[in-house]
């Protein structure tokens, strides 16, 4: 694949990635309520979707994927029962979870979360169906060229949610007082419980 196509289709997918959206809202409320570990969890979530849209995309099934129907409607309003009740959960707790707390079973509950989030969102189908065709041909991709694709799309992703990530950890760690982290905590709820209600919404 061509150097320019390659940046094409990775400057796409930054800008797009960089429009806060529920990913990013879940990225915040799993790191500030769970820690680190939740953070890389999410994270792979969201970058697996994306990886699994992408090859959609390129075989031809993205619009298959956006007229599922009834199906694509109950994965959406699962995906966002999850976020609103892990944020509720997250919400009624007197204070952060401890990081033995934060550890157990953090990392493999957020990756579900965070691979739920893109799958039920309508954003990732928009620029995968519509947005990712515009930039390259994809009737021309051989194996390596889709290889290709998906290393930059891990790439640019991670780019964009490590910041993130880092801010919304450096809060959690920061604010140790019971007052604060309890605070702390119904606003990593809020996050969730809103992105949850983004994704139904959208």
């Amino acid at each position: 694949m061509s150097i320019e196509s390659l940046l094409a289709f990775s400057l796409a997918l930054g800008i797009a990635a960089l429009i806060p959206g529920p990913g990013i809202l879940g990225l915040l409320g799993w790191t500030l309520g769970r820690g680190g570990r939740a953070a890389f969890g999410y994270s792979i979530g969201l970058i697996l979707g994306d990886l699994i849209y992408l090859c959609l995309a390129v075989g031809g099934l993205a619009a298959l994927a956006e007229t599922m129907g009834e199906a694509f409607l109950v994965v959406k309003l699962a995906g966002a029962a999850y976020l609103i009740w892990m944020g509720v959960k997250i919400w009624r707790s007197s204070s952060l979870a401890s990081e033995a707390e934060a550890q157990k079973g953090s990392l493999f509950a957020a990756g579900a979360a965070g691979l739920t989030t893109t799958l039920s969102n309508p954003k990732t189908i928009v620029f995968y169906m519509g947005v990712m065709p515009m930039v390259l041909d994809l009737h021309g991709l051989t194996l390596g060229m889709v290889a290709e694709l998906m290393v930059a799309a891990t790439l640019v992703l991670t780019l964009v949610l490590i910041p993130y990530a880092l801010a919304a950890n450096k809060a959690r760690t920061v604010i140790r007082s019971p007052k604060a982290m309890a605070r702390l905590n119904k606003g990593a709820g809020a996050v969730l419980i809103g992105a949850g209600g983004a994704v139904a919404a959208s």
